[in-house]
C-alpha cells in the first residue's frame, strides 16, 4: 500500500514547519529595544545637518527669525518670518 498525503494535509504541515519557533520569537522581542535605539541614533545623525529656524523675541517685545546651517556654521538673524524665508529659499533653492 502506497503512503500518500492529501494537499490540505501537505499545505499545513507547510505551513507549521514555517512558523517561527517560540525561541526565534524571544529573541526577535529581545531585539526590538536595541533596534529602538540604533534607529534613534541613525535619526540624531540625519538631524545633524539640517537647518535650524526659531523664534525669538528682544525685551520690547519685538519678534526675530533666526536660523543655524550646521553645515556651514553661519547664523543669521531677520525681521519677519517673510524675509527668513526669502533667505532660505536664495540659500538653498538657487
Amino acid at each position: 500500500m502506497k503512503n500518500s498525503i492529501s494537499s490540505f494535509d501537505r499545505e499545513k504541515l507547510e505551513f507549521l514547519y514555517h512558523q517561527p519557533t517560540r525561541v526565534q520569537t524571544k529573541k526577535a522581542d529581545s531585539l526590538a529595544p536595541l533596534k529602538r535605539v540604533w534607529q534613534r541614533f541613525i535619526n540624531y545623525l540625519n538631524t545633524q545637518n539640517e537647518l535650524q529656524v526659531w523664534q525669538s523675541s528682544d525685551r520690547g517685545g519685538h519678534t526675530w527669525w533666526n536660523a543655524y546651517d550646521p553645515i556651514t556654521g553661519r547664523t543669521t538673524k531677520r525681521n519677519s518670518e517673510a524675509e527668513m524665508r526669502a533667505w532660505i529659499e536664495e540659500r538653498y533653492y538657487q
